[in-house]
């Protein structure tokens, strides 16, 4: 099992600093909405300047107009009219200057200014849909000042506006310049009224933010407070866990390595009795005897061995990969002298080439070798043990160990794998047991097939991951 991760801690002055940063994103946002606005006013503003101006020339159009009578008014006239609206117009508080243009975009008069250029395209196309322009000069250069008839440079507005009777088509326009300090003054006020309000917006939303992100940033510390608490008991319980697999693990194996022993202590203790019966001196043991005894001794030392081997690879943590190949001929090697002395052949099938972890490998050898030295002493002289594998649908692999003996009795099948459950002489009952147990850490289950008088065969199943 991975050791869980403990997520990073935060930096001291991290809060503060996202606090910070927050406020001044939100600061900056403000400013820059403000001052769209306030170029958006601005326009409003002269806009609504010059349109006061057209509505006044419009007026005064009309009575113009009017005076001359219905029908009264011809081409030769149409000058004076505009004109005469325009200088009306130009009573108007503020204004400085007018020029006059007919609709054909043809200087006419101008008063008191003497240049007659033309207007610019952009602004004569506004004038003739109708819509009034104007823009403000807060500096002049010398001759425009001069034309104007100003004593001093200033602001002026320069508008735009189109002439026409009411309801009517455009029969002119006129450009007025207005003297611009007035509007200057009203745009300084309103900019600190807008100021005013985006600076209050601006620290009521500093208060919003740092409030709202210091709640949410003591809540954010003790979750992480709470996940780090429990980062480090999910470790302790791993660590417990792992520490309490090892020793599961061990003790299954030291307590095989007791089994195995009990029998071959059990062979000698019962040989060095006959021993002693038949002659009643300990030198009477004859040839035969003693080279039992010597064999006996040399399996005793190759299972000790092999189950050190398992203890220390346990303990030491060494990695390692064996096939299944490598795990039926590992085992069959272990058991193959004694199958030999019994005149029983082993036939070993070809395994699949599927990996395993070399502490899977060990324990599955440990287990194929008791079901083989089972079914070694249940098969008769010249019988045959067969021990196959071959892969599984999920991705595991299945051992499978057959002997031609006479099948195990009721009494042992019906409590098969529990201790202390066995017919052989000398024997501890805790065999099939403590492989059931090893087949369990390797992370796979041991089940018995068949047992009838044809033999037993046992099956070993590995998954794929333990």
């Amino acid at each position: 099992m991975p050791a869980p991760v403990v997520p990073p801690s935060n930096g001291r002055f991290a809060p503060g600093a996202v606090v910070v940063l927050t406020v001044l994103v939100f600061g900056a946002v403000v400013a820059l909405v403000t001052l769209r606005l306030r170029e958006e006013v601005r326009a409003q503003l002269l806009r609504g300047a010059a349109d006061q101006l057209a509505a006044v020339a419009t007026m005064q159009l009309d009575n113009r107009l009017e005076e001359m009578g219905p029908g009264s008014m011809a081409a030769a006239d149409l000058p004076g009219a505009l004109l005469l609206a325009a200088l009306k117009t130009s009573k108007f508080p503020g204004v400085a200057a007018v020029r006059v243009f007919d609709n054909r975009r043809r200087h006419i008069i101008a008063w008191p200014v003497a240049a007659n250029d033309e207007p610019a395209g952009a602004d004569w196309a506004e004038i003739q849909a109708g819509r009034s322009v104007a823009r403000l000069h807060r500096a002049i250069d010398e001759n425009t000042l001069s034309t104007l008839a100003l004593a001093n440079p200033e602001p002026v507005i320069e508008a735009w506006v189109p002439l026409r009777q009411s309801g009517a088509a455009m029969i002119g326009a006129a450009q007025f310049w207005v003297r611009g300090e007035n509007f200057i003054n009203e745009m300084a006020e309103h900019d600190r009224r807008l100021w005013f309000q985006a600076t209050t917006a601006w620290l009521m939303g500093a208060v919003v933010i740092v409030v709202g992100l210091s709640w949410a940033f003591r809540r954010l510390a003790a979750a992480n407070a709470a996940l780090r608490a429990r980062s480090e008991d999910l470790q302790r319980a791993n660590r417990e866990l792992v520490l309490a697999a090892k020793t599961s693990a061990l003790g299954a194996v030291t307590a095989h390595l007791m089994h195995e022993l009990k029998n071959p202590l059990a062979g000698l203790e019962v040989l060095m009795a006959g021993q002693v019966d038949a002659a009643g001196d300990e030198r009477a043991a004859t040839g035969g005897e003693m080279a039992a005894a010597s064999e006996l001794t040399r399996r005793l030392r190759t299972m000790v061995n092999d189950v050190v081997g398992v203890l220390r690879d346990e303990q030491t943590g060494a990695e390692f990969e064996l096939t299944a190949g490598d795990v039926v001929e590992v085992a069959v090697r272990k058991v193959q002298r004694e199958a030999s002395e019994r005149g029983v052949t082993i036939e070993a099938g070809a395994p699949p080439p599927l990996p395993f972890a070399g502490r899977r490998a060990n324990l599955a050898i440990l287990v194929l070798r008791n079901l083989l030295q089972n079914a070694l002493e249940a098969t008769p002289r010249g019988g045959t043990v067969r021990v196959t594998a071959r892969a599984e649908s999920g991705g595991g692999v299945e051992f499978l160990v057959e002997d031609g003996g006479a099948g195990l009795p009721a009494a042992v099948r019906g409590r098969l794998f529990q201790p202390c459950a066995s017919t052989k002489v000398g024997g501890s009952g805790l065999g099939l047991a403590l492989s059931h147990q090893l087949a369990q850490q390797a992370g796979g289950r041991l089940e018995l097939v068949r047992s009838d008088e044809q033999g037993t065969s046992f099956r070993l199943v590995l998954t794929e991951e333990a």
